[in-house]
């Protein structure tokens, strides 16, 4: 359970950051990937490990709000890819710099060592999570309350 409740509590410093500038954490997400290069929601979607959908939602809000554009994609006609406007940018930058500064404070009440190991074991944890197959009705342990 403790990975919950600190995923909800980092995701509750996102919406407090974001909420300065108008903005929530799925915003940023998105506005965060848009502004490392252009690329399509399926692609942040994939690496965000959300439904392409919701990103889909996130961005076209974003869009009618000025802050990224859709930009034709040499590699796929289809797929359109999401780069930041201008008025994007400021935002982003916005979001980092305010980010920054609870960063600086949170850091201050945190050993550098202990963060540099609990990073190491999520990353461990992440690369066995990705080896194994995920649980489905046909492979998974039966229990018919759940199937």
């Amino acid at each position: 359970m403790n990975i919950f409740r600190v995923y909800g509590l980092l995701m509750q410093v996102g919406d407090n950051v974001t909420k300065q500038v108008g903005q929530s954490s799925a915003r940023w997400q998105v506005l965060g990937r848009a502004g490392q290069r252009p690329q399509t929601v399926a692609k942040m979607a994939r690496e965000m490990g959300h439904a392409r959908q919701s990103v889909q939602r996130v961005a076209d809000v974003l869009e009618k709000e000025d802050l990224i554009v859709y930009i034709d994609n040499p590699s796929d006609r289809r797929a359109m890819l999401v780069q930041l406007t201008p008025k994007g940018e400021e935002v982003l930058q916005a979001i980092y710099s305010l980010y920054a500064a609870w960063s600086k404070q949170f850091m201050s009440k945190i050993d550098s060592q202990q963060l540099g190991e609990m990073a190491d074991l999520l990353e461990l944890i992440g690369d066995k999570l990705i080896s194994v197959e995920p649980l489905t009705k046909e492979r998974g342990p039966r229990n018919e309350k759940y199937f």
